[in-house]
């Protein structure tokens, strides 16, 4: 214990993680204080370490995908929800007065980035839905139009799809 405090006034701080150490000492621990300063510790993980030596260890398991998070325009979102709800006390006014619908002023169009339109239908879909919606809606366009429908008999709208159905599996 005495030479410990004898040799206390020569405590030296490492450059490298600002512990202080004997002057005798401290050269050691630079030389590993520099080697484990320049590499980063991987990160245990311990579902792996768990499934080491089971049969977890052969399925592969799925890692989380990292989707950037939304922007949320709560703001904009919030600034056309008071616009409906002034638009739709104007209409309540005029019909209360006595008035037209049609008197009313055209809405304005609503401009918002994340909806996607439609290039068959002209509709305006989430991103999602628009995904779903657009390859129906293109089969539904390039389908032949309908003949006319003549109504002469209960059976004829029935007589009139099994002709559409032969006539597309014979021109196919």
């Amino acid at each position: 214990y005495g030479e410990t405090q004898e040799g206390a006034g020569e405590l030296q701080q490492c450059s490298f993680c600002g512990r202080k150490f004997l002057f005798t000492r401290l050269e050691k621990h630079m030389s590993i204080c520099s080697k484990s300063q320049g590499s980063k510790r991987k990160v245990f993980d311990s579902s792996k370490a768990r499934a080491r030596g089971t049969e977890l260890e052969h399925i592969s398991l799925k890692s989380p995908s990292n989707k950037p998070p939304r922007r949320n325009n709560w703001r904009q979102k919030h600034e056309v929800f008071i616009q409906t709800l002034c638009q739709a006390r104007q209409v309540q006014q005029i019909l209360s007065t006595g008035g037209k619908v049609s008197d009313l002023p055209p809405l304005p169009p609503i401009d918002s980035a994340e909806y996607i339109a439609c290039p068959y239908c002209r509709r305006r879909f989430a991103p999602q839905a628009a995904e779903r919606h657009i390859p129906k809606c293109k089969t539904i366009k390039n389908r032949p139009p309908p003949p006319s429908q003549r109504r002469t008999a209960a059976g004829s709208k029935r007589a009139i799809r099994k002709g559409l159905f032969f006539t597309i599996l014979f021109c196919l």
